[in-house]
């Protein structure tokens, strides 16, 4: 893992989130702060509050409560379902952002963009639809999509689930080459995908995504002893994450 310097510039400053659902919280006085290069996981179980919280992030949901700011210029969310236009091809899809921001098809992003699609084996699929891929292949097209622009955040939403563990290693390896200042957040089941990628975490272990300790991260390499992680307190960068439950 490379070991880039992290500013001290806010990229992302969450203040005392709340979400419910009808009488359900699912984010409960959640705060936390990004810094420009930090690359934060969080860990949480399924219902927990994860994609709701990504959801309200970028924009596609309204918090109840609490506030946000986002100082990325070029933000991006990766979602863990691929969201890919039916109607448009494996090219036509990767490329969208670019067409969005009517950026021309040329020098480095064309660049980057025939070197994440070798990487992907998505190359001689680029004239197919989403319903001539597989799962696996079509989020390799949202992964694609997503780093095309070299964003300075990116929010990714467990984008790993239907890909296999051989491509993972190597689109997590590209991630950390050649997007090595980009400001990460991962949202993952994962250990070994919080270990390689990012520098800290936040666990939890049940409920809403709130401001207390729920769930508890072993640190073998960093202490003798197992600690208990208050929620939105950072874990040592380089650190490798056991999640266990309370």
């Amino acid at each position: 893992m490379n070991h880039e310097s992290v500013s001290c510039e806010k990229m992302l400053q969450v203040d005392g989130l709340t979400k419910r659902f009808g009488a359900q919280p699912v984010i409960d006085g959640l705060s936390f702060t990004l810094r420009k290069g930090d690359r934060l996981a969080v860990s949480a179980p399924s219902g927990s509050g994860k994609t709701t919280l990504i959801r309200i992030l970028s924009g596609l949901e309204e918090a109840d409560g609490g506030s946000f700011s986002l100082e990325a210029e070029n933000p991006v969310t990766v979602f863990q379902e691929p969201r890919l236009f039916p109607y448009m091809t494996v090219e036509e899809n990767a490329l969208l952002p670019l067409k969005m921001r009517r950026r021309p098809r040329a020098g480095q992003v064309m660049e980057r963009y025939e070197e994440w699609l070798a990487l992907c084996g998505l190359a001689p699929h680029r004239h197919r639809y989403p319903h001539e891929l597989s799962g696996g292949m079509k989020q390799k097209v949202a992964l694609v999509r997503g780093f095309i622009t070299d964003p300075d955040l990116v929010m990714l939403d467990e984008p790993f689930k239907s890909i296999d563990a051989a491509a993972k290693a190597d689109i997590i390896e590209q991630i950390l080459q050649r997007h090595a200042g980009a400001t990460l957040l991962l949202i993952t089941h994962d250990a070994e995908e919080a270990r390689k990628l990012a520098r800290s975490a936040l666990v939890f272990s049940g409920g809403p995504l709130a401001g207390r300790t729920l769930r508890r991260a072993v640190l073998p390499r960093c202490s003798d002893e197992r600690r208990d992680v208050p929620t939105g307190h950072a874990l040592p960068y380089g650190c490798p994450l056991e999640f266990r439950r309370n």
